[in-house]
C-alpha cells in the first residue's frame, strides 16, 4: 500500500454510478469528499439550498446518503452566504481543445483551496468531478501529486438513465448538457469531425444568450431537446461520450469500470486492492449497486442503436488512424460500444455471467471491433467469440432488413410512432 496522496480525483461522466463510488470514499473517516466541485450551482448556492440538495429530493437513483451532496462546502460559502469562494460558473463547461483551459489559473487556485481546507483538518480530499474529463490532461499535469481515476460506463446504460429522467420525470438536464458543451466546443477541429461523422445537428445559440448565466443558456437547450427525436439526442450524447473519454486511457492512473463493479463481485474485490495500492485509502465496494430489475428505455430500438454504434466505431478507427486518438483509447471505446449494443438489444443483464446461465449469456467482456477481425488477447477470446457472433448476426439482419420492401413501406409508420412518443417540453 502506498502512502496517502495529496488528493484523489474521480473523473466521471453523467449517470455512471460515480456518485455511488464517491459515497464509498465518503464513508472513510480520514477523507473529505467533495461532490462535483465544478457544478454550476456552486456559483450561487446558499446554506438553505445546500441543506435541501439531497439524494431523496429528486428521483436521483443515487444510494442513500447520510448528508446532503454538498455538505463539505458549508464552511466555504462566501462571507455573504451565497456561492463557494473562488468558484465561477464558467468552470462548469468542459473543454475538448486538449490545451490549457480558459481560466486555468483560477480553476487551479479554487481546487487548491479545497485541497488545503481538507489538509488543514488532517484529511485527504477526494473529488468526484463530472465536468472534467475533456480537461483531463491539464488536470493530470497540474495536479501531478494527486491520483486520477476515470469512472466509466457503457454509453447506452448512461443514456437510459438520462432518458428515463427526461421521459418519465420531465428532467431534461442530462440530455441537454451534451448540447451545451458541444456548442461551446464546436470550433475545435476534433469536435467538428465527431459531429460530422455522427451527423449531430447542433442548434444555434441566440446571440443574446451567449453571455447570459449558464442556467439561461441551458434552458435554451432543454427546450431544444423537447423538439427533436430521441435518436438525434443520442447522437449528441454519444459524441459527447466519445470526446470525454478521449484521454481516459492515456492520462489517468486507472479506470474504474462501474458496469463490472455492479455485476461482478470479483471485480469489486480486485478494485478494492488496486485502489488501496494507488491511494492508501480503503473504501469497500462489497455493496456495489445492483442493476434495477425494472426495464429501462432508450427512446429508440436496437436496430437504430446498432446503426449509430457502427457509425461511431468507424469514426473511432479513423480518429486513431489520423493520430487524433490513442490506440488504447480505441480499445476502451470499442469495448464499451459493443457492450452498449448488447445491452440495447438483449437487456442489461445479458453480458454478465450468472450461476446457471446458458452459454450465450456468459459474455463479460465485449469488443465490437471483432466484427472487422481485430486481434484480441487470448485470455478473453472465448468470452469475446460469443459477442462477435451475436453482433455479426444483428448487423447481417440489419442489412437484410434495410433492403426489404417492409422497411421502405414502414418508414412513415416508424416516423409517426417516433413523433407520437417523443416527450415535449423540459
Amino acid at each position: 500500500m502506498t502512502s496517502k496522496p495529496n488528493a484523489v480525483f474521480l473523473h466521471s461522466g453523467y449517470r455512471t454510478a460515480g456518485t455511488w463510488l464517491w459515497s464509498r470514499f465518503r464513508r472513510i473517516e480520514e477523507v473529505v469528499a467533495y461532490y462535483e466541485p465544478l457544478h454550476e450551482m456552486l456559483a450561487s448556492i446558499d446554506s438553505d439550498t445546500l441543506e435541501k440538495s439531497t439524494a431523496d429530493s429528486w428521483p436521483s437513483g443515487h444510494p442513500e446518503l447520510e448528508r446532503p451532496y454538498f455538505a463539505e462546502y458549508a464552511a466555504l460559502l462566501e462571507p455573504g452566504g451565497r456561492g463557494i469562494a473562488g468558484f465561477d460558473e464558467r468552470f462548469a463547461i468542459d473543454s475538448f481543445t486538449g490545451e490549457v483551459p480558459d481560466d486555468a489559473d483560477r480553476i487551479e487556485g479554487y481546487v487548491r483551496r479545497l485541497i488545503d481546507s481538507a489538509h488543514a483538518r488532517g484529511k485527504v480530499p477526494v473529488f468526484k468531478f463530472c465536468r472534467s474529463l475533456g480537461r483531463l490532461p491539464w488536470f493530470r499535469s497540474t495536479f501531478a501529486d494527486a491520483v486520477h481515476i476515470v469512472v466509466e460506463k457503457n454509453p447506452i446504460s448512461q443514456w437510459q438513465s438520462c432518458w428515463d429522467l427526461f421521459a418519465l420525470h420531465g428532467n431534461a438536464h442530462f440530455v441537454a448538457i451534451p448540447y451545451a458543451v458541444l456548442v461551446s466546443n464546436r470550433h475545435v477541429p476534433t469536435v467538428a469531425r465527431v459531429l460530422e461523422a455522427l451527423r449531430v445537428e447542433l442548434p444555434h445559440l441566440p446571440t443574446e444568450l451567449a453571455e447570459q448565466p449558464f442556467e439561461r443558456r441551458l434552458a435554451f437547450f432543454k427546450q431544444h431537446v423537447g423538439e427533436i427525436a430521441p435518436t438525434m439526442m443520442y447522437r449528441a450524447f454519444l459524441a459527447h461520450w466519445l470526446l470525454t473519454l478521449r484521454h481516459a486511457a492515456t492520462h489517468a492512473h486507472a479506470v474504474f469500470d462501474c458496469d463490472l463493479a455492479v455485476h461482478s463481485s470479483a471485480y469489486a474485490l480486485a478494485a478494492e486492492g488496486w485502489v488501496a495500492d494507488l491511494t492508501g485509502l480503503t473504501p469497500s465496494f462489497g455493496t456495489s449497486r445492483r442493476a434495477k430489475t425494472e426495464e429501462r428505455h432508450s427512446g429508440f430500438d436496437a436496430v437504430q442503436g446498432l446503426k449509430i454504434h457502427l457509425e461511431a466505431m468507424h469514426l473511432c478507427k479513423e480518429l486513431v488512424r489520423s493520430g487524433a486518438a490513442h490506440p488504447d483509447t480505441y480499445s476502451l471505446w470499442a469495448s464499451k460500444l459493443a457492450q452498449a449494443t448488447q445491452v440495447l438489444a438483449f437487456g442489461a443483464e445479458v453480458n454478465w455471467p450468472q450461476a446457471q446461465a446458458a452459454s450465450h449469456h456468459g459474455v463479460r467482456i465485449v469488443n465490437v471491433a471483432l466484427i472487422d477481425g481485430a486481434d484480441i488477447d487470448t485470455a478473453v477470446a472465448s468470452e469475446l467469440a460469443v459477442t462477435r457472433t451475436a453482433l455479426a448476426n444483428v448487423r447481417q439482419q440489419l442489412a437484410s432488413l434495410q433492403e426489404s420492401l417492409f422497411w421502405r413501406l414502414s418508414r412513415p409508420v416508424r416516423q409517426l410512432l417516433a413523433a407520437a412518443t417523443r416527450p415535449r417540453g423540459s
